[in-house]
């Protein structure tokens, strides 16, 4: 099980990975790669919060809605479907990046929500 900290530190290093592919894609003002991350802004901030981080607890926002909550575990769950999916899962640090990604998307999620339950809230 990892840490809140971990937890806020995985966040924030996908945050990063996801702008930096937006800009080499050419794409990192469009209005798709701000949407990106600003969500992964919330992710960041979220996990931060949980993890007790100064600099998160001073920043808006502290709190979201369940509907916003669920468009960040969607997102969250997502990613962490697509690392399992595509990486190379005979290299250990990317099992434990999977890992990290699936453990961010729990620690996120509303209670309750599941993304294979549709009726459990849109």
């Amino acid at each position: 099980m990892l840490t809140p900290a971990q937890l806020h530190q995985i966040a924030r290093e996908e945050r990063a990975r996801r702008k930096a592919a937006w800009t080499d894609a050419g794409q990192g003002q469009s209005d798709r790669a701000l949407y990106d991350d600003a969500l992964w802004s919330n992710i960041e901030q979220c996990a931060g919060l949980a993890a007790g981080d100064p600099a998160c607890s001073r920043r808006q926002p502290q709190w979201w809605s369940e509907p916003q909550k669920i468009i960040m575990a969607r997102n969250a769950f997502a990613t962490a479907m697509k690392a399992d999916a595509r990486l190379d899962q005979t290299n250990p640090a990317n099992l434990e990046k999977i890992r990290g990604l699936f453990q961010l998307y729990r620690s996120i999620r509303p209670i309750g929500w599941s993304p294979y339950n549709q009726e459990a809230g849109a």
